[in-house]
């Protein structure tokens, strides 16, 4: 699938305006959305994302990205994917494959999707991902 995963760190460096990466977040969302490249996230990335917004940021900006979330949701440029069993089992894999690393459960899960959907690229700010191989933008 020639989509780009949205990580937790991508998210917030897009949202929080005083985010160390968010003028480099923004610019490459702006560079998906022009070339019309789907991107994928996942609840359990959205539950991370919302929580930390809220903690961080307040409830107001919290509720405001669930908002643009569920709009780019609306219009096809975004697709949710869900944590299902086999995600899990996979993550969990995963999970203790790498337990010399300092990963969270959430990253094995996005990484699990990206296994089974084909994708090869993830917008985040964690390098952990190229762990799995997978390229990271935007390139930093």
């Amino acid at each position: 699938m020639r989509a780009v995963f949205v990580d937790t760190s991508g998210w917030l460096a897009l949202i929080l305006r005083n985010d160390q990466y968010h003028k480099d977040a923004a610019a490459y969302y702006q560079f998906l959305r022009s070339n019309q490249m789907p991107l994928v996230t996942s609840d359990y990335v959205l539950d991370e994302t919302l929580t930390r917004l809220r903690y961080d940021a307040g409830l107001q900006t919290a509720i405001t990205a669930k908002d643009i979330l569920d709009k780019a949701k609306e219009s096809n440029f975004l697709s949710m994917q869900w944590v299902d069993e086999a995600v899990s089992a996979k993550a969990w894999e995963l999970f203790v494959r790498y337990q010399d690393q300092e990963i969270s459960f959430t990253d094995c899960t996005s990484w699990s999707i990206c296994q089974r959907l084909g994708i090869e690229e993830v917008f985040a700010f964690d390098r952990h991902f190229y762990l799995m191989g997978l390229t990271i933008g935007p390139d930093k």
